[in-house]
């Protein structure tokens, strides 16, 4: 200790009060933080389902997040807001606080068919969210009430063409991926069908049972059920290749209308700002969930194909669809006049 201190008892009581601190004030930044995902999680996540509860999201979210729970060692909860087609509850996860304890089902209507529909959206599609993982791929199912006297997608068609305007088309509301599908048959079919909207899938695939509509394109998951049950008549899935659940249901192409392609996709967002670290760190998480063999059961007997990978991928993923779709907005009619028109 220099002289100046050592002859003065009180100065020299103030040092050794004052340097400890001085030390700790001086200390290298990078040693007083941790790294962004040092203890994440440390307490329950948050998962946003821009749907209602019943639905096929919200059971393949209850399935997933049970499964990220024992992972990542903390509780995974569903948090339901359905509204707006999706876009309410997808507005909420992009304004969340970017700290990975808010994450979101993000899914095709609301990512990738929304910003191409209304004029005013309160996020982002592309910017404001951040992907984590694609999750599942569903196809669309052609269904029709059993009263229908069409036992083909051909079939359907002449029965379109016979009767313009008079068989009603139900869909999950205003541009959800089973309006998207709906349109997709009826433009490519070059028929025309009343189209009413309906709050949730599920409530759509129940007003054709009953024979208040006739007829929906729709996610795969609402109308298993019923066809299984033998309430509803399937004619035809929109992906490339058969549906897992249905193998003898041929695909559009198969079925008379070759280039028809109608799939509906999600995955884990989370807000834009999300670190890095903590994105990997659900990256893993989902990843292992979607290659556990009880949830890829699960997934596939209700519909959807487990599909994980990187975020990079889900992004390309997402900027593709957006793409295919602002391609069909900008054909020779207005998509969001018609969009409107029929709803």
């Amino acid at each position: 200790m220099p002289k100046i201190f050592s002859k003065n008892k009180y100065l020299r009581f103030f040092v050794v009060l004052l340097l400890p601190a001085a030390v700790g004030a001086a200390a290298p930044a990078s040693g007083a933080a941790p790294d962004a995902a040092g203890d994440y999680p440390n307490r329950p996540i948050r998962y946003i389902l821009p749907g209602g509860p019943g639905s096929s999201a919200d059971l393949f979210s209850r399935i997933l997040t049970a499964k990220l729970s024992d992972i990542l060692g903390q509780q995974v909860v569903v948090d339901s807001r359905p509204g707006a087609g999706g876009m309410l509850g997808i507005d909420i996860a992009s304004k969340a606080t970017p700290d990975g304890y808010t994450i979101a089902r993000g899914n095709l209507p609301a990512l990738a068919i929304a910003p191409h529909v209304y004029k005013k959206m309160p996020y982002d599609a592309l910017k404001d969210l951040l992907p984590v993982s694609l999750t599942d791929v569903s196809h669309n199912l052609l269904v029709v009430n059993l009263s229908v006297p069409a036992h083909s997608m051909k079939e359907l068609i002449a029965l379109l063409k016979a009767k313009p305007d008079q068989l009603i088309m139900a869909s999950p509301g205003v541009a959800s991926g089973g309006h998207l599908a709906g349109l997709l048959f009826t433009s490519m079919a070059g028929v025309r069908a009343l189209h009413v909207p309906y709050k949730s899938a599920g409530l759509s695939i129940l007003s054709v049972v009953a024979n208040e509509s006739q007829w929906t394109f729709t996610s795969i998951g609402a109308p298993l059920p019923h066809v299984r049950a033998g309430r509803l008549r399937a004619l035809a899935v929109g992906g490339e290749k058969r549906a897992i659940p249905f193998p003898d249901v041929p695909t559009a192409a198969e079925a008379g209308l070759p280039g028809y392609y109608s799939m509906g996709w999600a995955g884990v967002v989370v807000p834009k700002g999300t670190p890095k670290p903590i994105i990997a760190r659900l990256n893993a998480a989902t990843i292992k969930a979607l290659n556990a063999p009880d949830l890829q059961k699960q997934f596939l007997t209700q519909g959807a194909e487990p599909s994980p990978g990187t975020p990079e991928a889900f992004a390309r993923f997402i900027r593709a669809d957006y793409d295919r779709i602002a391609k069909l907005a900008k054909g020779k009619r207005d998509p969001k006049a018609v969009w409107r028109a029929e709803a």
